[in-house]
């Protein structure tokens, strides 16, 4: 059996009936070249399956083929999956990511991740929370070369590439569901303050109470920062009041494992005498016991779809795609009780 001879880039020229000056020109995205050209090449690139040589391609473009990931996250499982949804597409496009981590409270931040880029001849970034809420930090990149996407930016920031997903929806969708089952004492721990998920989760959690007319009790609205250690202070303090809530809904699932840690610490039984919610359907969810009701966010499509959005403004060969809002799903577990006979 004779070896299949690698695709070259003669034969897109053939395939798609141009000259080869002009398939070179779409691979390295120079800007004269018509649109209908264009995407006639990257056609005949993606049917051919064609792959540039990068080393070449990167000294006649000053590309490095290198995408970067910036974070500030205290949730490694949310971390993880946003590194597996870019991964996967630095796979399937021969790009190399780095994982930078930040301190969004430092004030040299911007020159720091500006040194980074230029250090590392970094292409592109994919930004996460509270990073793509900082629009001061954005508008520093803009003195960069390198293009970025956002996951999960604050409304005002939605004129950049993003994607992002409904929290507001869904916490006014879980808050609901807890209604339904009888709950009407019900508490509510914040996530990260510099988070915009954070206020979209308790304002959609509000609403809910609003619509069906249940009275909000503000001390059982408590401080959080989506690590457990929040979580396990803010159930401390919820549990040891006499007047006690009958569910606890924590805006993620390390901090709704925090306050499974102080019920039992507390002796007090998890659901029956005290329904836990959390958010994000993190693998804890279900290793816990009971295991926990929750909000199921696709985080690794979301990181995916970001990083296809991040190669579609810097890479020719890529496809240009549009920001998306991804929906969550209400996942019911042992850790709700119905309340309702």
């Amino acid at each position: 059996m004779s070896r299949q001879m690698p695709v070259t880039i003669k034969d897109v020229s053939n395939d798609a009936k141009v000259s080869i000056k002009t398939v070179s020109r779409v691979i390295n995205k120079e800007k004269n070249v018509a649109e209908k050209t264009r995407e006639l090449v990257v056609k005949s690139i993606q049917k051919l399956g064609f792959k540039p040589n990068r080393s070449a391609q990167s000294l006649r473009s000053r590309k490095s083929h290198m995408i970067a990931l910036l974070y500030d996250n205290p949730n490694k499982h949310y971390l993880a999956d946003i590194q597996r949804g870019i991964l996967r597409l630095c796979k399937e496009t021969g790009y190399n990511l780095v994982i930078q981590e930040c301190d969004y409270t430092d004030p040299q931040l911007a020159l720091e991740i500006s040194k980074f880029i230029d250090d590392f001849s970094i292409d592109g970034l994919v930004i996460t929370p509270p990073l793509s809420d900082m629009q001061e930090f954005l508008n520093s990149l803009a003195g960069t070369e390198a293009e970025y996407s956002i996951i999960a930016p604050s409304t005002t920031l939605k004129d950049s590439l993003y994607v992002s997903s409904n929290d507001y929806e869904a916490s006014y969708a879980m808050t609901s569901k807890i209604i339904e089952k009888g709950h009407r004492d019900i508490a509510f721990i914040k996530g990260h303050q510099k988070h915009s998920a954070s206020a979209l989760r308790f304002d959609g959690f509000l609403a809910a109470l609003q619509d069906n007319d249940v009275k909000l009790n503000i001390e059982w609205v408590k401080e959080g920062n989506f690590g457990f250690d929040s979580g396990f202070s803010a159930g401390l303090e919820l549990l040891k009041s006499q007047n006690k809530p009958s569910v606890i809904f924590a805006s993620n699932d390390y901090m709704a494992a925090g306050v499974m840690k102080a019920a039992q610490m507390n002796g007090i039984n998890i659901p029956l005498e005290l329904s836990l919610i959390g958010f994000d359907d993190s693998p804890i969810a279900e290793q816990l016991w009971p295991s926990l009701t929750t909000v199921r966010q696709p985080v690794e499509e979301m990181a995916y779809h970001a990083a296809r959005l991040l190669l579609g403004n810097i890479d020719g060969l890529s496809e240009t795609i549009a920001s998306k809002e991804f929906k969550s799903e209400l996942i019911v577990r042992e850790s709700l009780i119905n309340l309702i006979n």
